[in-house]
């Protein structure tokens, strides 16, 4: 079903897309919140709070004439809403990102991303195929080291930035990245209800 958010689509043939959970303004402001804590710990950039989400699929560049194939794909998905605890802060030094993690994701999300997989290689579009990681990328840049066990103020900041966030889980939706003169930006293309 097409979605009820618009920013003015990007131009070109092709476009970039990928398959997300998109937070309701309540979650994004706790999302918000939680980046602005970590912040104080790792440095680097905080995500904007219009772009927060958790990724199910990246699906990359497709041409503009498939789109509809990608929406029917995404359609045929049956998966039942769900609840997820974001509990464990973790920073991948090579690209330098934190990101909150899911010490115990539920099963439905997985089910969730294999479906959408399922789905998406059924319509002969290419993906993404790496395993899956769940995780809400809140800064960029970060300096991973800050926060090591040498420094135990920050450590105890980093292992408990906020009680966990619960992300319930109601749809998913195809969001669109592209670039314009105000930078980076998302627009999220189509919406589908989880059961």
């Amino acid at each position: 079903m097409p979605a009820d958010e618009g920013l003015s689509p990007a131009l070109g043939g092709q476009a970039r897309v990928f398959f997300a959970l998109w937070p309701d303004a309540a979650l994004r402001l706790r999302l918000d919140e939680a980046a602005g804590r970590l912040h104080e710990v790792y440095g680097g950039r905080r995500i904007r709070p219009e772009k927060l989400h958790l990724t199910l699929l990246f699906v990359g560049a497709v041409p503009r004439g498939r789109l509809d194939e990608l929406q029917a794909a995404a359609a045929a998905v049956r998966a039942p809403a769900f609840r997820a605890g974001f509990d464990q802060v973790e920073c991948w030094r090579r690209n330098r990102i934190v990101f909150l993690g899911a010490s115990q994701p539920p099963p439905q999300l997985y089910d969730l991303v294999a479906d959408l997989e399922r789905q998406v290689d059924l319509a002969g579009i290419g993906f993404d195929r790496r395993p899956y990681k769940a995780h809400i990328t809140l800064l960029r840049n970060a300096d991973c080291r800050r926060g090591a066990p040498a420094d135990p103020q920050r450590t105890a900041a980093r292992k408990n930035p906020a009680p966990p966030i619960v992300w319930a889980a109601r749809d998913f939706v195809l969001v669109e990245s592209g670039i314009d003169d105000a930078g980076a930006r998302y627009r999220v293309l189509a919406r589908w209800p989880l059961l």
